[in-house]
């Protein structure tokens, strides 16, 4: 008995990272007021059903620009984006940034089929650092949605 339970909590062990779960959250977003905290892998994603992938690039783009840590120094730095392949069915595109403390921010934009009303509309990815923070993802929600 005892060696049927040391197998089952270390199999359970094993097992834990790779489970994960994701939190609902509210995010400053007129357009839907949920997203997804994913307490694994630190991401927040946010749904912008009203707008195209183009609309929330460039205000993702923006909003990066403008958000500062004080009166005049800039919170993040934009690094690069990578725009979608033509094979791409999700039209995916990736916008990287650097923030202070030299902390890689990462913002992915792609369509996703809504599982409800099977219409396609568009989300983001926002991944700040390596393990994620809720509260900054939530403020570059919160600036991209004001871009829009």
């Amino acid at each position: 008995m005892k060696k049927f339970l040391s197998i089952l909590t270390l199999g359970a062990l094993v097992a834990l990272p790779f489970a994960g779960c994701t939190t609902v959250v509210g995010v400053r977003n007129p357009q839907d007021t949920n997203g997804r905290w994913a307490d694994l892998s630190g991401t927040l994603t946010v749904r912008y059903p009203q707008s195209t992938i183009e609309q929330v690039f460039v205000a993702t783009k923006k909003a990066l620009d403008q958000i500062k840590w004080d009166d005049t120094t800039l919170m993040y730095k934009r690094t690069g984006e990578t725009l979608p392949r033509e094979n791409d069915k999700t039209k995916r595109i990736i916008v990287y940034a650097r923030g202070i403390g030299d902390v890689k921010v990462t913002v992915t934009i792609y369509t996703a089929v809504n599982t409800k009303t099977k219409e396609e509309c568009t989300q983001a990815d926002i991944s700040y650092g390596t393990w994620g923070n809720l509260k900054e993802s939530q403020v570059i929600v919160e600036a991209i949605s004001q871009n829009l």
